[in-house]
């Protein structure tokens, strides 16, 4: 996959950034086919993937999986924007704002849409700025989303509050485990937003007897110091409690509202859904 022509590349590492240690969000980047990455990012995703079950398998497979994300994020972000009136999104742990992006999506259905997007990785955060550099509208904050006070008390300085948010947690829970209370932190956040708000979430679908992906998901943690917690869809339904899904509901992400007549290599199972606050 090519490259991302249209995305600038920062020729040297930013300050505090080592450009020989590989990073989840930058691997991603390189697979996405977009340019904010470095040749140790780009080695681990040459290699890492070999065994990614699927057809197709090996890097080729999780370039399929990561696209039918980002493709549903842009599904999901569109129809908030243009049927549900969400005229400003909150993207939390976003990742690299360069393939798929939130801001895109939503002004290309409702011009003059506002993003602010955070995440706490310094590479992430130093590519994010300087790719969002000259758009007024949007911006990128250094934030740790499992800090919702924080995150809540900066960007009010760019979000009303007092008008509905999208709420975006793509691919960020199953960083999350139970134990450091994922629901609390959902909860924290949702208290800060009006009803008519929504949260749309992504995560790794729990098989117990996919033991192939299981390998891979702990070879990958052992490359970059991740830890990833998949979970049943009956267990991502519960972050939802006490909220209106939205149709479909919480389903396999190239199933939630796919275009008309869409095919292609079916990715391997990732739930994402959302939901409105009442």
């Amino acid at each position: 996959m090519s490259e991302n022509s249209s995305a600038p590349r920062l020729e040297e590492a930013p300050v505090g950034v080592n450009a020989l240690i590989p990073n989840t969000a930058r691997i991603m980047d390189y697979l996405l086919g977009g340019s904010a990455n470095f040749a140790s990012d780009r080695a681990v995703g040459d290699t890492a993937f070999v065994n990614w079950p699927g057809e197709p398998g090996g890097v080729e497979g999780v370039r399929v999986d990561l696209h039918a994300a980002r493709d549903a994020l842009g599904r999901i972000v569109t129809h908030l924007a243009g049927d549900c009136g969400i005229r400003q999104f909150l993207d939390l742990a976003s990742g690299l704002p360069t393939m798929g992006n939130t801001h895109e999506a939503a002004r290309a259905a409702a011009p003059g849409c506002r993003v602010v997007y955070v995440d706490n990785e310094p590479s992430v955060v130093a590519h994010g700025q300087a790719l969002l550099a000259s758009d007024p509208d949007t911006v990128f904050l250094d934030g740790d989303f499992r800090d919702p006070g924080d995150i809540l008390r900066r960007a009010a300085k760019v979000l009303d509050f007092s008008r509905p948010v999208g709420l975006i947690l793509f691919g960020v829970l199953h960083f999350v485990e139970d134990s450091d209370g994922p629901a609390k932190i959902l909860a924290d956040l949702l208290a800060a937003v009006p009803s008519g708000s929504c949260l749309a979430l992504s995560h790794f679908a729990k098989d117990d007897t996919d033991m192939a992906l299981n390998a891979m998901l702990t070879e990958m943690d052992k490359q970059t110091g991740d830890s990833v917690v998949r979970r049943t869809r009956s267990e991502v339904e519960r972050f939802f409690d006490g909220m209106d899904v939205l149709a479909p509901g919480v389903v396999r992400t190239e199933l939630w509202r796919p275009p008309q007549g869409a095919s292609g290599p079916e990715p391997l199972p990732m739930w994402c859904g959302v939901a409105r606050k009442r």
